[in-house]
């Protein structure tokens, strides 16, 4: 018998074995047990996600979106970050052209920004406008309206001044020619009394 003819009867026996009511028997409790232990796998796996998305939501229980507070006063705001449970600090905001129109003692602005994602004892500073930094933004306006009237002014006078200067050269050059004009007659009368003696001295002679 050759190699390839006994690699071939093994392989038949092999089949045989296994086609048999105890070989049958023996791949479905095999296969039984295989499934088991994917199930138990699959099982163990979900178990272990559950549990780490019960824990992140267990630490991001507390967490708070920080709402947007401007135009809140000071009592409004002291009220709502205190029912949050969120440390806060006021500070006065700086002098700037666009509060001069705010109210005095009201939020502008928060950091972080609102809707930032805070976790329970977040530290936020709250940032108001006082009456002196009413003031000096009030005086900012002031000075920049006065500057831009100023600027105004001085571009009108510029361009008064460049349409006079225009007219004045425009007459110029309109009263040039008649002055030209009668220079030109005296200077013909000249040469013709220049020439009369001239003839009479002629015919004299």
């Amino acid at each position: 018998m050759s190699a390839k003819e006994g690699k071939l009867d093994k392989l038949i026996k092999t089949v045989d074995k296994l086609t048999d009511s105890k070989g049958i028997s023996k791949l479905g409790k095999t296969l039984n047990k295989t499934l088991d232990i994917a199930g138990n796998v699959i099982n163990s796996t979900a178990e272990v996600a559950n549990h780490q998305l019960d824990e992140r939501n267990k630490r991001h229980l507390d967490d708070i979106k920080l709402p947007d507070i401007s135009g809140l006063n000071l009592d409004q705001t002291r009220e709502l970050f205190d029912s949050m449970n969120i440390r806060y600090a006021f500070l006065t905001v700086a002098p700037d052209i666009k509060l001069a129109a705010s109210k005095v003692d009201t939020v502008i602005k928060t950091f972080p920004k609102p809707k930032t994602v805070l976790k329970k004892g977040s530290f936020v500073k709250i940032y108001y406008l006082d009456a002196t930094t009413l003031e000096q933004s009030q005086d900012i306006l002031k000075n920049y309206i006065e500057l831009k009237k100023s600027r105004k002014e001085s571009a009108k006078g510029f361009v008064n001044k460049i349409g006079h200067g225009t007219m004045t050269g425009a007459k110029g050059i309109l009263k040039a020619p008649k002055k030209l004009i009668p220079h030109s007659k005296h200077s013909k009368k000249s040469k013709t009394t220049d020439v009369e003696p001239s003839e009479k001295s002629d015919m004299e002679g």
